[in-house]
């Protein structure tokens, strides 16, 4: 790959005006992004500092965007729709994006997290990722306005970081893309929680949706269902409107108090009806297509943009996102079929489970399996059989989310497990919940990386017709998207 030409960059602050020459690529500012500590290591400081590192998150974000030249009221601009939820958020945003943009009028920004194989895939502008010209362009504007020494950062705590991590970068990145590039509208998944996430640091969002609840990341965000709804409902702002699908009960007492706390109405939509064709497969998603729709009706009223019945139909007929209920046959043999979902909670796995189910299949099934760091295989794995246990599975294999392809997969912060423990933890789990199965079927593999598992799978597997279902980790269906198929 030829190097990029060098560009002139204006960066603007108060007052000032500076002009940095570049010639960094798209891969150079992959490698510094890589750099920055990741989610997983501040989860664990949240966890240890027992939640003290929240009460600093917001205003330390704050000191980030002041620092690039930009003010927290600059935000007001994008128009956001900002959407939080435990299970289906992501496709919520998909169906909300792809609406927007049946109008054909308005620019539409969308930031969403994880990517699948390259990180620009979490940008995007009317529904194409970022170029990697523009990625690198937006990426070192921003990376190198932290750098520099004046105007300094300001400091909330002692212990404040110079540099954002991961996805904070990266959602202020998301930011000053938008307000460069002058969107109409930005559509804005939350990363963790709500309340302390770096999203949250829009003060006048144009509505608000909160899309399943379940447990998940209970180490930052608290044991129970209510304790969750807590941090999730902290994205309710003063007299914004809130819609949230139906939810287990103390979660609802929760979002109403904050709602009522904030003077905002809030609206509890139903799933959409069967008749209702969407782009997004999975009895699931009707209930995500309601949120977008209703979420779009809001935006519509609330800013004048008109948004018609036909363009909310379309626009769910046509939704696509990749990584969640998303089949596709091998380029390389046409026996084999893949079935992938990420689906990382007991919730998540278990409407997988039932869509995977739902679906006609050969004699033979197999399962491609490894769940996110610090959640149980056990209990995934057992809702997964008890759900689609009659697809005739005839082996499982495990593997890290580990990626020969692409330096976007790559956390250079992450410790590698060489011993492959958790994929030994869940082979076990595996045999153990076989054992009780007619047939027993308990044969399995574990490998060290995606790659080898694609490779075990097409060469052994694959001589007469096959499913393979992919699931658990969000880091495991990209990768697998990448090695099998080439693409999202």
């Amino acid at each position: 790959m030829s190097a990029a030409r060098p560009q002139s960059i204006s960066l603007t602050s108060a007052g000032s005006t500076e002009c940095i020459v570049s010639n960094k690529t798209y891969e150079s500012a992959v490698h510094d992004l890589n750099s920055l500590q990741s989610n997983y290591q501040t989860l664990q400081q949240i966890k240890e500092s027992g939640g003290r590192l929240n009460e600093y998150s917001i205003p330390e974000f704050e000191a980030f965007i002041e620092k690039t030249g930009h003010s927290v009221s600059d935000l007001d601009r994008l128009n956001v729709i900002h959407i939080t939820g435990t299970k289906g958020k992501g496709s919520t945003c998909a169906f909300v994006d792809s609406v927007l943009r049946q109008t054909g009028q308005l620019k539409v920004g969308l930031f969403t997290s994880p990517h699948l194989i390259e990180v620009r895939e979490r940008i995007r502008i009317n529904g194409e990722p970022l170029s990697r010209e523009d990625f690198g362009k937006y990426f070192y504007q921003v990376y190198d306005r932290l750098q520099t020494p004046n105007p300094p950062l300001r400091r909330v705590h002692e212990t404040s970081p110079d540099m954002p991590m991961y996805f904070r970068f990266l959602t202020l990145m998301a930011f000053h893309t938008f307000l460069a590039e002058g969107v109409d509208v930005a559509v804005v998944e939350v990363g963790v929680g709500g309340e302390y996430d770096s999203t949250n640091v829009v003060r006048q969002p144009i509505v608000c949706g909160i899309a399943s609840l379940g447990l998940d990341h209970q180490a930052a965000l608290g044991a129970t269902i209510d304790q969750i709804a807590w941090h999730k409902a902290g994205i309710i702002k003063p007299r914004v409107p809130i819609f949230s699908v139906s939810q287990p009960s103390d979660a609802l007492n929760v979002i109403r108090q904050r709602a009522e706390k904030c003077s905002a109405p809030l609206q509890i939509v139903a799933p959409l009806p069967e008749a209702q064709p969407l782009g997004i497969p999975g009895i699931h998603q009707r209930t995500n297509a309601a949120l977008a729709a209703a979420l779009c009706h809001a935006f519509s009223l609330r800013t004048g943009h008109a948004i018609s019945t036909k363009c909310i139909a379309d626009g769910l007929r046509l939704a696509q996102w990749s990584g969640r209920s998303q089949t596709f046959v091998s380029p390389r043999n046409p026996n084999l079929t893949w079935f992938v979902d990420g689906a990382h909670t007991i919730e998540s796995i278990n409407a997988c489970a039932q869509w995977f189910a739902s679906l006609d299949h050969p004699s033979r099934c197999l399962l491609l399996f490894n769940p996110a760091k610090d959640r149980v295989a056990a209990e995934l794995l057992g809702t997964l059989l008890d759900v689609a246990g009659k697809c005739q599975w005839i082996a499982a294999v495990f593997c890290p989310n580990v990626s020969d392809s692409r330096a976007d997969s790559i956390n250079i912060n992450m410790k590698v497990d060489s011993d492959l423990t958790l994929q030994h933890e869940s082979a076990r789990v595996w045999v153990s919940l076989q054992s009780s199965s007619s047939p027993a079927v308990a044969e399995y593999h574990i490998v060290p990386s995606i790659n080898r598992a694609v490779e075990l799978i097409e060469s052994k597997y694959a001589d007469t017709p096959l499913h393979v279902l992919v699931t658990g980790s969000m880091h495991l269906v990209g990768g697998v998207l990448d090695t099998a198929k080439g693409s999202i």
